[in-house]
Order: C-alpha cells, then sequence, then structure tokens
C-alpha cells in the first residue's frame, strides 16, 4: 500500500474513530459507507490487528484502535500544516482582519504602525475596535487583540511587543495643597481616581512595598478611561494611577507629576493576543514577522 493511501484511509479511520459510525463517516467524508469499510478493512489488513469493535448498533475503538487513533490523527495534522505552509508560500494575506484595542494607547500610539501594516499588505481591510473593555476573541470574532497588563486567557497565544510602568500622578496645584505622599499608606488621607476596568476595582497594588491600598472609600472620580483621568488629575481634582504612556504628554508640560516613584510596578507587558489554531489563515501567520512594526 502506497503512503498516501495509508494516509487517505488514516482520515477515513479518524473519523470514524470520532463518530462511531460508518455511515456518518462517510456523509462527513463525502464517500460512500461500502467505500469506508472497504477502507478500513484494508487499514486493519495492512496493520494486521482489527481497529474497531463492532456491532449493530454501535462502532467503538480496540485496545489497538485507541493507541492507533492519537498517533494517526497527530500525522494527518502535520500533513494539514505542512500543506498549509507551503501553500501559503504563494499567496499574499488578504481579507478582513478584526482587532481590539485600548482606546487612549491605541489612539496614542498605534496609528502609524497601522498605517504601516496596511501598506506592506495592500490585500488586508482593517476593521480596528477602540475599546478599553476586553473584547472576547472568539465570541465576537475577534481576530487579534492588544492587551496590557497581566494576562489571564491561556487559550490564547501572546507575542509581546513592549511593555511600561504603572504610577502614581497628581498636578503640582493639588500637591501644593494637600501635599505629597511619601509611601503608599499615606493614599488613605489622599483623594484618589479611579480607573474603573482595572483587573483589580477598588485596589492599588504596590509590587515593590508588597502591598494593597484598598480605595473603595477614597476615591473621588471614577472613569472607565485613562485620559479622562488624567485630565481631572491635571485639573487638581486628585492623585491617579495609570500606565505611564497615558500621562507622557501631561507631565512633559507640568500638568502632573509623578508621585511615590519608589513604589512604581515593575513593567507590565503589551502583548498581542490571538487564537491558538492548529491551521491558521494566512492573514493570521504571514505577518507575524512585521506585525504592528512600529511597536515590535
Amino acid at each position: 500500500m502506497y503512503i498516501m493511501d495509508t494516509l487517505g484511509h488514516m482520515k477515513t479511520f479518524c473519523a470514524v474513530a470520532e463518530l462511531h459510525s460508518f455511515s456518518r463517516a462517510a456523509l462527513q467524508l463525502e464517500i460512500t459507507a461500502p467505500l469506508v469499510s472497504r477502507q478500513i478493512s484494508a487499514l486493519e489488513k495492512h496493520l494486521g490487528i482489527r481497529l474497531f469493535n463492532r456491532s449493530t448498533r454501535v462502532v467503538e475503538l480496540s485496545e489497538a484502535g485507541e493507541r492507533y487513533y492519537p498517533r494517526a490523527l497527530e500525522l494527518i495534522e502535520q500533513l494539514h500544516q505542512l500543506e498549509s505552509d507551503v501553500s501559503d508560500l504563494g499567496r499574499r494575506p488578504a481579507g478582513l482582519l478584526r482587532i481590539s484595542v485600548p482606546m487612549d494607547f491605541g489612539r496614542l500610539f498605534m496609528g502609524q504602525a497601522l498605517r504601516e501594516f496596511l501598506s506592506l499588505h495592500p490585500g488586508i481591510r482593517l476593521q480596528v475596535t477602540y475599546e478599553d473593555r476586553q473584547a472576547q476573541l472568539i465570541e465576537e470574532g475577534v481576530d487579534a487583540a492588544i492587551r496590557i497588563g497581566r494576562l489571564s486567557d491561556s487559550s490564547l497565544v501572546a507575542r509581546k511587543l513592549g511593555s511600561a510602568c504603572i504610577a502614581c500622578y497628581a498636578s503640582p496645584d493639588y500637591l501644593q495643597v494637600n501635599g505629597m505622599p511619601k509611601t503608599p499608606a499615606d493614599l488613605q488621607s489622599h483623594k484618589l481616581l479611579e480607573y474603573s476596568l482595572s483587573s483589580t476595582p477598588r485596589q492599588w497594588r504596590f509590587d515593590h512595598a508588597d502591598s494593597v491600598v484598598d480605595i473603595t472609600g477614597l476615591w473621588r472620580f471614577s472613569a472607565n478611561n485613562g485620559r479622562a483621568l488624567a485630565e481631572m488629575a491635571g485639573r487638581g481634582l486628585g492623585i491617579m494611577r495609570v500606565p505611564e504612556f497615558l500621562v507622557q504628554d501631561f507631565v512633559a508640560d507640568g500638568r502632573l507629576v509623578e508621585v511615590l516613584q519608589e513604589w512604581r510596578s515593575d513593567p507590565a507587558s503589551i502583548s498581542l493576543m490571538y487564537l491558538e489554531r492548529k491551521f491558521k489563515p494566512v492573514k493570521i501567520t504571514a505577518k507575524r514577522s512585521d506585525w504592528l512594526p512600529a511597536l515590535a
């Protein structure tokens, strides 16, 4: 038996193993049930052992079939991946690519990167959603997302693009009136501005001090947007805690100054997240070397 015949019969075997039925496997493979039966018999003859225990009502894997199935499935997937990789060499990425990016980070830093990406891949149509919530990639049909900070979804693949520290900021006017906090515990006597979409709402965690400040009764203004917090902090409303990239211009022109500098967080990852798939479309795989080039 030729190797390609063996691979074809392996595909039939895996379909029967998954569906527990010769007739259902035939429908899935779009061949006849007698052909499925002949292929399974030929494979069993080739291997010299029965792969299924058959009855009039059910088809179940034999002990040998149980051992054969995962390895056969792995070989088929490797063949598909090889065929996909080779065929992709002759194709350019094209189609609709949906991505979700944080509102402020996207507006401040991603414009040039996205322009360069579209220039590199003229066949791509890019649909970007700017939002500060975390999009659900599977449920919402999103191909990729930019996320900042701790990553909790183990079903996604992460590619690190950069990092940023989380730090506290206030206006010089606010600090002149209310004083400069020296330690995280001093925040108990200050007015605080809360980012409402934080992964730890109503809590500010300071890594180096290994301490947590409960701001439940301390926050005066809460918003789901970091730049809105920066505007309010710049007007002297209180102390905020956000990624440093959000307030670079506020710090540069003196509207905000950093406080509790020695307690700024360890760098938080800025990551590109996408689904792990056995067979990825070319619009995903072809771009991995140059995705968001201005950030990589």
